[in-house]
């Protein structure tokens, strides 16, 4: 056998073998593609969360912190997630893209977090103390639900620290927008 019968040999085995693991490496790339997806499935059944786009829901939100509201129109809250935020520049409606998602999902999306006694917001906490009260309120009723309320179309939700009394927290709930019903509206 000549010399360069031998090299073209050598090069069709590396070929070969080139080939091969390729083509291997790649089903071990869909596999591993198909059990991400596997989990995410799982993620969603566990969690309770609807799949991206499972639905299209808008919520009026306002939040007052000791008096002042936050103002949700800054760049830094918009489309923080895909699945729920604010956008578009409007600070006051809430766009939720999959079910089952909650006040405290949109919060987290913020690097926030909501419950029954603390909002934390741009690395503050606002616990219930003798400084404040944390309030919520869908609808303009008291809800106890806080973090784990989930978003219907149209609520109307307000996050309330501080130690106002009864008038300014109407007043407070009277500032909630009726922006939601128009983007419902457009779908």
């Amino acid at each position: 056998m000549r010399k360069k019968d031998l090299f073209l040999y050598a090069v069709i085995l590396v070929l070969t073998a080139l080939f091969l693991w390729q083509w291997l490496s790649k089903g071990a790339l869909i596999q591993q593609l198909h059990e991400m997806q596997m989990d995410n499935n799982d993620l969603h059944l566990l969690s309770g969360i609807g799949n991206l786009r499972s639905t299209h829901k808008h919520a009026d939100v306002k939040v007052y912190i000791n008096g002042n509201s936050i103002d949700f129109s800054q760049r830094k809250y918009q489309l923080a997630s895909r699945f729920i935020h604010f956008e578009e520049g409007i600070g006051d409606v809430v766009h939720v893209h999959a079910t089952g998602l909650t006040i405290g999902h949109l919060l987290k999306s913020l690097k926030g977090s909501l419950n029954n006694n603390c909002l934390v917001l741009d690395g503050n906490n606002y616990c219930s103390d003798n400084s404040g009260k944390l309030r919520f309120y869908v609808n303009n009723k008291p809800n106890s639900d806080f973090g784990s309320y989930v978003f219907k179309d149209l609520d109307k939700m307000l996050i309330s620290y501080g130690d106002e009394d009864d008038s300014v927290i109407q007043k407070q709930l009277d500032s909630v927008t009726n922006l939601a019903a128009r983007y419902s509206a457009e779908g």
